[in-house]
């Protein structure tokens, strides 16, 4: 799980504002106007309980969607229909790169492809990025079994021991191009604007 701490100063200090907001906007209930910011422990509390709440909100964005199992990746499986598989025999070894972004930049958003479904972004936000190309299988089966396309998988750190750990499942496989696939995949291409991928 990726926690956004940089985030918790910001959303503290926006609920500050919140809570000033309140209190200069608040109408009082009663005939007797209280003076503005009266009750000062009560205002500190809210205020900061308010930016807490908001900064909790930013943990549904921080789990990993992504499984990682002997035969492959597994996602969307929070329901049975969407659950999808990228066994390893299924990506092209050639097409495993990583980038990099610029410090505060999400890597992901930088990766575009023609088609908007061309990407399926795996993972949570960071400035690096892994990318490849592969096979998409649904365990459900249905009208759309199996969808080739780019595939990302985001990081706050640096690549290297997931690529590592990629190219070993691969190799373990039984995919012999896959030794190769290291030497082109590292280190990190830095990208500071849109990148196409197909």
């Amino acid at each position: 799980m990726y926690i956004a701490w940089k985030w918790l100063p910001v959303l503290l200090l926006v609920g500050f504002v919140y809570g000033a907001i309140a209190e200069l906007t608040g109408r009082p209930k009663t005939g007797s106007s209280p003076a503005l910011f009266s009750d000062m422990p009560l205002f500190l509390a809210t205020s900061a309980l308010t930016g807490l709440v908001l900064w909790g909100l930013t943990l549904f964005w921080s789990f990993r969607t992504v499984l990682v199992f002997d035969r492959g990746l597994l996602y969307g499986y929070a329901q049975k229909h969407t659950a999808r598989a990228i066994f390893w025999e299924d990506i092209d070894p050639s097409s495993l790169r990583t980038v990099e972004a610029p410090a505060g930049v999400a890597a992901d958003g930088l990766l575009r492809t023609q088609d908007r479904r061309g990407k399926t972004s795996l993972g949570v936000s960071g400035r690096y990025a892994v990318v490849f190309h592969g096979v998409a299988t649904a365990l459900s089966g249905g009208v759309e079994a199996r969808r080739p396309g780019f595939f990302t998988f985001s990081t706050a750190r640096t690549p290297d021991r997931l690529v590592t750990e990629i190219l070993r499942a691969m190799a373990e496989t039984g995919i012999h191009r896959a030794g190769s696939a290291g030497l082109q995949a590292l280190p990190p291409v830095p990208i500071s604007s849109a990148t196409r991928l197909d």
